[in-house]
């Protein structure tokens, strides 16, 4: 009952943002942004976390929707629904050959592979310059051209909240149920009879889907892409928006989204040493709350719940 009343609270919290569109402003860019990183800390949540696969090409996944959506709205004339379904269609290819060339390779190793993928990825971005714009980028106007910032602000915050409630309907079915066993002994599952190759692709295809349309709604969110957007740090700043938030939560991710997103912004003064700031606080937030924010969160209402009786 605690948790279905956790999972009802979390849509409940994920939808309050609505509140903001008549306003506008600075208020709702950061939201947008926040939101946007959260569908992709979702998707690490359930691939790695959940599903157990060693992926770190989040990044990689999310740029194939963003600039595929570009190239084949732009250069080919597709209308931009078009192009956003199809790229974020392609982006799973890429996580899915990576997990067949790694298929007989031990957990470590498929780790490192995907995570040499996001470092060299934006290396390709910048040898197609011609295409992609390399480290000046492409401009994009996209959806907002028809509809206007605002209903696209609504879209993201909606689709977010359809990517949560999909994830967390998934981990519920039979489909959710192996996936968990996969993640806590894959041996095991393999040993009483259970294909755990076909639900390895599944979750590698579901995830890298998500993970694209992603891409293709931030680019036309943020209308602009470089390769300096998806280097390895976006990769790792997804990876840590469930580790650090608390995976054991499902609204985890939502306070690893703020964080990650909200405590660049506090440090804009000292813009030139970010990453050793950002670095040193991940550090002491993994060495003093190992769990994550949210079971330190949850506890600490418990005890204010306590208190009050």
């Amino acid at each position: 009952m605690k948790d279905h009343y956790e999972k009802i609270s979390t849509i409940g919290i994920l939808l309050l943002p609505l509140l903001f569109v008549l306003r506008g402003g600075y208020l709702q860019e950061v939201t947008g942004y926040v939101y946007l990183f959260l569908i992709q800390g979702y998707v690490a949540w359930f691939l790695f976390f959940k599903s157990g696969q060693p992926f770190f090409g989040y990044s990689v996944t999310m740029a194939i929707g963003a600039y595929g959506t570009i190239v084949l709205n732009v250069m080919f004339g597709w209308p931009v629904l078009g192009a956003m379904f199809i790229s974020a269609a392609f982006a799973p290819v890429v996580s899915v050959i990576l997990f067949l060339a790694t298929i007989r390779a031990k957990g470590f190793y498929v780790s490192m592979t995907s995570f040499l993928l996001a470092i060299l990825f934006p290396r390709l971005i910048n040898a197609l310059q011609d295409i992609t714009g390399g480290r000046s980028g492409l401009y994009f106007s996209g959806i907002t051209e028809f509809i206007g910032y605002r209903p696209l602000y609504i879209i993201v915050i909606v689709w977010t909240v359809v990517v949560a409630i999909i994830f967390l309907w998934l981990m519920g079915t039979k489909t959710g149920k192996i996936l968990t066993l996969i993640s806590e002994n894959d041996r095991l599952t393999q040993a009483v009879g259970i294909n755990t190759f076909k639900y390895k692709m599944l979750a590698y295809t579901i995830a890298g889907f998500i993970s694209g349309l992603g891409g293709a709604l931030y680019v036309n969110y943020t209308g602009f892409i470089s390769s300096i957007d998806i280097e390895v740090f976006t990769t790792l700043y997804i990876f840590f928006i469930p580790l650090i938030g608390g995976s054991s939560l499902f609204f985890g991710p939502i306070l690893g989204a703020l964080f990650v997103i909200l405590i660049p912004e506090l440090l804009v003064p000292v813009e030139r040493y970010f990453r050793i700031f950002f670095g040193l606080i991940f550090i002491l937030v993994i060495v003093l709350l190992p769990e994550g924010l949210a079971p330190n969160v949850q506890k600490l209402l418990k005890r204010i719940r306590k208190n009050k009786e």
